[in-house]
This record gives C-alpha cells, structure tokens and sequence, in this order.
C-alpha cells in the first residue's frame, strides 16, 4: 500500500515540469539577450532551482518508504 506516494511523485512532476518550463520560457523572452554573461548566469540558476523542490519531494518519499 505504500507504492501510492511514487505514484503522487510521478503524477506531480509531469505538470510542476511543464509549468516551470513554460514561466521560465516566458521570463527569458523578456530578459535575455543583453549580456552573454548575464544570459549564462539566468540558465545556470534556472537549471539549478528546481533541485531544491526535488530534494524535498525526494525527502518525503524516502522518509515514508523507510517507515
């Protein structure tokens, strides 16, 4: 019966995927484009701002599953 939190997980990162995809599409049309380096620096944050969600996804479900 535990087997329904990586089901909740699966479901949940299709959507939170594709919203953060589309709003950060959306920022970078307005914001890059000035700089190279400001540009390099947006991409870098952008792909590394998801960890933190990912590793509190990650958390919950380890922590549940070694229960």
């Amino acid at each position: 019966m535990k087997r329904w939190r990586h089901f909740i997980v699966v479901i949940g990162i299709i959507p939170s995927l594709i919203i953060y995809i589309s709003m950060f599409m959306f920022i970078f049309e307005y914001i890059t484009g000035y700089y190279w380096l400001i540009d390099w620096l947006i991409y870098v944050m952008a792909g590394l701002i998801w960890i933190y969600p990912a590793i509190l996804v990650i958390k919950w479900l380890a922590n549940k599953e070694a229960n």
